[in-house]
């Protein structure tokens, strides 16, 4: 089991979740209305292999829901922070989805604080299908629920095709219990105010130009965000990269935890 942890930046609290292991240290980031125990799968398939660190991004999971401070640099100057508590000066970045632009600035500002990268189903320029669907799914969804058997079926309905231990894992950790509710962790206002901005991805391109660490690029195959065209961009575009496609939707990590795992481990192994 992790072990949980709190710190605070700028009066924002901050809660991060850790597995001990073999170096090196490696930062996960989830995507958006997820939450850092989303590593949970992930975390069983790595057994050890690496040391392995997930906060819960601002307004999401356990941390602090200010009203403002959603901005790109905001959460990485959260995830600068982590490193720093932790006394990690160079770590192995994952990211998933929002965590995966994220990855992208905080690589390419500060490379010296990231050895490699792992960037799981995202890139600059998110399909249209994908985008739609996340924002249907985040905006539109019941307040609360009763309770779990209601949360599970809503799970079941939005998000078909998972074992159990993934609808378990939501039942756990994107829900709260509140006064005899189960209410969502994640922050509507956060998330009106993540989906609300607009990335330059002319930008984003740039700093993906720019990075020199060795990259991962995870695909999955099923997925509606990142297309085969655009993993083939990122590609060519970063120097160190190369791309595996896995046959997964958007949730790589949920889809196929081991496969993942074990492509993460052959990336930290490499001289």
């Amino acid at each position: 089991m992790p072990v949980g942890r709190r710190l605070e930046r700028d009066g924002v609290p901050l809660v991060l979740w850790e597995w001990p292991g073999d170096p090196p240290p490696t930062l996960l980031l989830h995507g958006i209305g997820n939450y850092g125990r989303y590593w949970d799968l992930f975390a069983r398939a790595i057994d050890g292999r690496l040391r392995l660190v997930a906060p819960d991004a601002r307004g999401h999971g356990d941390s602090g829901r200010p009203e403002h401070g959603y901005e790109p640099e905001d959460f990485v100057a959260d995830a600068l922070a982590v490193l720093d508590a932790l006394a990690i000066d160079r770590a192995l970045v994952v990211g998933h989805s929002m965590g995966g632009s994220h990855a992208i600035r905080l690589a390419a500002d500060h490379p010296d604080r990231v050895r490699g990268l792992v960037f799981v189903d995202v890139g600059p320029e998110p399909m249209r299908e994908g985008m739609e669907r996340a924002r249907r799914l985040l905006t539109g969804r019941p307040r609360s629920f009763r309770d779990r058997d209601e949360a599970l079926a809503y799970f079941r309905r939005t998000s078909p095709g998972y074992g159990d231990d993934v609808y378990r894992n939501r039942l756990d950790w994107a829900l709260r219990e509140d006064d005899g509710s189960l209410l969502w962790r994640s922050d509507p206002n956060a998330l009106e105010r993540i989906m609300a901005r607009r990335s330059d991805r002319r930008e984003l391109w740039t700093k993906l130009g720019a990075l020199g660490c060795p990259t991962l690029i995870v695909r999955g195959t099923r997925s509606n965000v990142l297309g085969a065209e655009g993993a083939r961009r990122m590609v060519e575009t970063i120097p160190t990269a190369r791309l595996i496609e896995l046959e997964a939707g958007h949730n790589v990590a949920l889809d196929r935890p081991a496969e993942l795992a074990d492509a993460v481990v052959r990336l930290a192994r490499e001289r």
